[in-house]
């Protein structure tokens, strides 16, 4: 059994909030861990990965590399190759990203149907590398 870090059960509830607000997603357990679908398609997970608790996301290739840049990413294991990005949360973490992050996710497994832009979700105006490198946190 993981050691849970004391911001860990935070980061797990902010992210179940967020996922769960968007339309048409659903919480599941699958590989031990919190999976977040959109029909019928994962696009958030919580989970520990050497011993330590991180977000993962999909996300387009070239996004993936110019955030493994940055000390608080790396490529998700066995999905990495399909664009999958995972952030540590055992430290603090810029909040606003991790949302862009999330709602991006969804987006790309959702389909048109859950198409962003069609559920009324804010697309984000300023670029995506900004925060990863700033000490800016919600």
């Amino acid at each position: 059994m993981h050691k849970t870090p004391r911001t860990t059960p935070s980061a797990l509830e902010r992210l179940r909030r967020l996922c769960l607000s968007l339309p048409g997603t659903s919480e599941v357990a699958a590989w031990g861990h919190p999976n977040f679908r959109v029909a019928g398609k994962t696009f958030a997970v919580f989970e520990f990965y050497k011993s330590r608790p991180c977000i993962a996301v999909k996300s387009e290739i070239g996004l993936q590399q110019l955030l493994v840049d940055s000390e608080h990413f790396f490529r998700t294991p066995y999905l990495g190759d399909r664009g999958w990005i995972s952030v540590w949360v055992d430290r603090p973490v810029g909040w606003r990203l991790i949302g862009d992050l999330v709602r991006r996710s969804y987006s790309l497994v959702g389909g048109r149907s859950h198409d962003a832009g069609q559920a009324g979700l804010r697309r984000s105006r300023r670029p995506i590398r900004r925060g990863i490198r700033g000490t800016r946190h919600d």
